[in-house]
Order: C-alpha cells, then sequence, then structure tokens
C-alpha cells in the first residue's frame, strides 16, 4: 500500500533524519565556502575582496526576485493525494522558478549598469550572475525532494558542488589570481548541484516526476498566494543585505570588504537555522490544522534549537573573534572584530524570524508579515544613514543588530494575535539563553584577554558551558540539549 504524501511529509522522525544530515552538510558547506573566502581574500587586494564580496551580495539580495516566497506556497500543494496534480505542480514550478532566475539575472545587470559600477564590477556580476540562472532551478528541486523528506539527495549534491568549487577557487589562486577568474567556481558549483539534483528526480528518487506539461496558468495562482510572503520575503532580504549596498555606496570597497568579513561569520549561523526549518517547516504544514497541540510542539522545539544554537554560537565566538579573524584572513582584517562579533549576534536574531515567516506561511497568514518586514527595513535604512558616516562598517553592525531585535519581537506579537495557537515560543526559555549566552561571553572574553589559555580552548570551554547551564536552569523547555533535534511522536 502507497503511503499518502501527507503522511509522508508528517513524518517527524524522517524529518529528524532529513534535518541531522542537511545540518551537518550545510556545516561541511559552511567550511568549505569559508576555506574558500580565505583563499580568495588572502588572494586579491583590499578593494578587489571588497568588489568580490560586494557582487556575492548582490546575486544574494536577488533572491527577492528569484524566489518570491512560491516555494513555501507550493509545499502544501506537493502533499496532495493525486499524483498527476503533484507533478503538474512540481513541472509548473520548476518552469516558473527557471523564468524568475532570468529576471534576476537582468535585474543584476542593470543594477550595476545603471548606477554606474566601476567596469570590473560589472564584468564580475555578468559573470557571476549565471550563477542565479543555475541556482533557482536547483532551489526549486530542493523544494521538491523535502516535501518528500529526501534531503539528505540534496545534502550530497550541494556538498559535492561545494567541493568543486573549493578545488577551482585554490586552483584559481595558483594559476590565474583574478577577480574574474575568483568567480568562475561559484557557477561551476551551482552547475554541479542542480546536476545531481535532476539526476535524483529523473531517477523517480521521489516517487513522482514533474510532468512533461507546464501549464502556465498555475502561475497566477501560485504568485496569487505566494504574493504575501513575496512582499514579506523581499523586505526581509533587503533589510539583511541593504547594508552593503549602502557601504558600497556611502564608503569605499575596502569598507565593504571589511565588512564582509563579519558576513563570513554570520552566514554559517544563518545555514545551520535555514536547514533545521526546512524540514520544520514541512512538519508544520502537515500538522495545520487539523493538529494544533503537534503544530505547537514544533514551534516549540525548532524555537530552543534556535536558541541553543544562536547561544552556543555568540558565547564561543565572542571572546575568538578577533584571533581567528587574523590567523584566517590575515591581520589587515582585524579591524573587522567587532562588526563581526555583532553580526554574529545578528544571526542568532535572525533565527527566530525565520522561524516565525515560516510558521505564518504554513498557518496559512502569511498577510501578516509584510508590515513587520516593511518596518524592519525603513529602520535599518534609517540606522545606517546615520550610522555610516559616523563609524563605516561598525556602524551597519550595530544598525543591523538593532534591526533584528525589533523583529523579533513586532513578529511574534502579530502571530500572537493572528495564529489561534498559544505558546508557539519558548519565551522565558530564549531569554534566558540569551542572558546565559551574554554572561558566558563577557567572561569568555575576560579570560582570553587577561589568562594565556589559548582562543580554541576558551571557545570550546564556553559552548560547553551553556550546554551545560541550559538543562539545571531549564532553558530547553524539557528538552535535553543533546538530543534537541530528535522527533517526539505527535
Amino acid at each position: 500500500m502507497t503511503t499518502a504524501p501527507r503522511e509522508i511529509a508528517s513524518d517527524a522522525r524522517a524529518a529528524a533524519r532529513g534535518t541531522a544530515t542537511v545540518l551537518a552538510s550545510r556545516v561541511a558547506i559552511a567550511a568549505m565556502g569559508w576555506a574558500g573566502s580565505v583563499v580568495v581574500a588572502r588572494s586579491l587586494s583590499a578593494d578587489e575582496w571588497g568588489q568580490f564580496s560586494f557582487v556575492f551580495v548582490l546575486l544574494g539580495l536577488l533572491s527577492v526576485v528569484t524566489d518570491l516566497g512560491v516555494g513555501r506556497v507550493v509545499l502544501a500543494r506537493l502533499m496532495d493525494d493525486d499524483p498527476d496534480e503533484v507533478a503538474l505542480t512540481a513541472s509548473s514550478f520548476v518552469a516558473l522558478r527557471t523564468l524568475l532566475g532570468v529576471v534576476g539575472y537582468v535585474v543584476a545587470v542593470a543594477y550595476v549598469l545603471i548606477l554606474g559600477y566601476p567596469s570590473e564590477v560589472v564584468r564580475a556580476t555578468a559573470i557571476a550572475g549565471l550563477v542565479v540562472l543555475f541556482a533557482t532551478p536547483g532551489n526549486a528541486l530542493s523544494v521538491l525532494f523535502q516535501s518528500r523528506h529526501r534531503l539528505t539527495y540534496v545534502a550530497v549534491a550541494e556538498s559535492l558542488g561545494q567541493a568543486v568549487q573549493l578545488a577551482l577557487t585554490i586552483l584559481a589562486a595558483i594559476f590565474a589570481p583574478y577577480l574574474l577568474v575568483f568567480v568562475i567556481p561559484a557557477i561551476v558549483n551551482e552547475l554541479v548541484a542542480l546536476s545531481w539534483k535532476s539526476r535524483g528526480v529523473h531517477r523517480k528518487v521521489l516517487g513522482v516526476r514533474p510532468a512533461r506539461r507546464i501549464e502556465v496558468a498555475r502561475w497566477r495562482e501560485m504568485l496569487r498566494e505566494a504574493l504575501p510572503l513575496a512582499i514579506g520575503f523581499a523586505l526581509t532580504i533587503a533589510l539583511t543585505k541593504i547594508d552593503v549596498l549602502m557601504l558600497s555606496l556611502m564608503d569605499t570597497f575596502d569598507a565593504v570588504g571589511l565588512y564582509s568579513i563579519g558576513y563570513k561569520f554570520s552566514d554559517i549561523m544563518d545555514t545551520m537555522a535555514l536547514a533545521v526549518v526546512a524540514p520544520v517547516s514541512t512538519l508544520l504544514v502537515a500538522a495545520w490544522p487539523a493538529r494544533p497541540e503537534v503544530f505547537r510542539r514544533r514551534s516549540r522545539d525548532a524555537g530552543i534549537a534556535f536558541g541553543l544554537m544562536g547561544a552556543v554560537a555568540v558565547a564561543s565566538f565572542w571572546p575568538s573573534a578577533n584571533a581567528v579573524i587574523e590567523l584566517l584572513y590575515g591581520e589587515r582584517f582585524g579591524q573587522s572584530t567587532f562588526a563581526a562579533q555583532l553580526l554574529v549576534v545578528a544571526a542568532a536574531l535572525t533565527a527566530p524570524v525565520l522561524l516565525g515567516l515560516f510558521l505564518l506561511a504554513s498557518a496559512g497568514h502569511q498577510r501578516s508579515y509584510p508590515l513587520v518586514a516593511a518596518g524592519g527595513l525603513v529602520l535599518n535604512i534609517g540606522l545606517n544613514l546615520v550610522l555610516i558616516p559616523r563609524y563605516s562598517f561598525e556602524g551597519s553592525a550595530v544598525a543591523t543588530v538593532a534591526t533584528m531585535a525589533a523583529m523579533v519581537v513586532a513578529l511574534w506579537i502579530v502571530i500572537a494575535r493572528v495564529v489561534p495557537i498559544r505558546g508557539l515560543l519558548p519565551v522565558r526559555a530564549m531569554l534566558g539563553l540569551a542572558c546565559v549566552a551574554a554572561a558566558v561571553a563577557a567572561t569568555g572574553q575576560f579570560v582570553a584577554t587577561h589568562t594565556p589559555l589559548p582562543w580554541p580552548v576558551v571557545s570550546a570551554l564556553a559552548a560547553a558551558l551553556v550546554l551545560a547551564l541550559a538543562q539545571p536552569l531549564r532553558l530547553t523547555d524539557g528538552i535535553r540539549p543533546w538530543a534537541i533535534l530528535k522527533a517526539r511522536r505527535g
């Protein structure tokens, strides 16, 4: 007897296995990406590194255009019991995302041309923009795998692509250390990942294959339902990337490069949060609206997971930030330490925002999100306009932390009002974890500065102390820290 798609999507144990696999792969991918960034930063001049960083931040910002929140809306339809309906939804969705990738590429090139960026930046954007063309359909295929909790296949595809990118980056540094050459490995990365995912779909790893026919009429319905979420998602991406664009216009590319070092660390936290929230969103969609208690439990478990991840990241990174940055990138990047510390804090705050966004989409209340995101964007732009002229990239980092803190509070107030389930976020536990992280980070900073203990030891002890304190202080909502991702029967 064939298992129904919604029943597959409701399998918490499959979600836990997928989460663990994706989390491990994302850590590996982040490590390889990190190593690649070290190679590039050490190979290019300060201005070239700033230009390189700017181009990829700009391309990241284009998910505003290439995603539009459609994947989160389509996810529920991919759980339909009719395989023909699922196949048509899949083919139409992949085609739509591919078209949006083309639009995103055109927007990127037009942006740097219209605003008169240097010719090197224009050429790098035109070449690196091919990443968008390949990544967009690849991300669409990932949603198909997500709907069946087959994320291991996605993890392998993306890990393989990143490994190829790292190898090509090292070769470029040895034989042709130029800006335009360094953008090519990222394109190959997306090509490898797309090819592997396409192979899995062709071999029916999902149990279903997209139809050969594309029903363009479905695009209108997908976009109409996704519009509120698309607006909110676009504003969220904008408020997390707009600071780099503003720095490039109000300061120098050297400042952009220094600031981007901090993002290399905060991106690891963002990557881990996305790895956890993807399968969680599948469980939330499957539980809504028939099983409200399961919906609540999944949300609280994810909140605790994000709280612990953020607390450990901040407490372990804060005291060792300067040593790590100078070791990896060189002494000239040491001045970016404070900005990097703040951006890791901002990343810890971004995780509950992501959870709230996916929760609203799962419960069909995505129309409530755009106003919150718009407020965050306005606040971030306003703070950057005031702080960049005075404090350069460190001012941008302060603006980012303040904005994300305001977003967390505003978003979860909205959720409490529109979703008819109470206690979706373990507020007391997360506030307690934040206090523990702050205290341990401050202690670690003092120990690193005034004792001969090596920074790796200080960081390891800080991480262990956060986990050791979480259980006796009852900050894990009854869940053991080492079993945070273990699914409980719903």
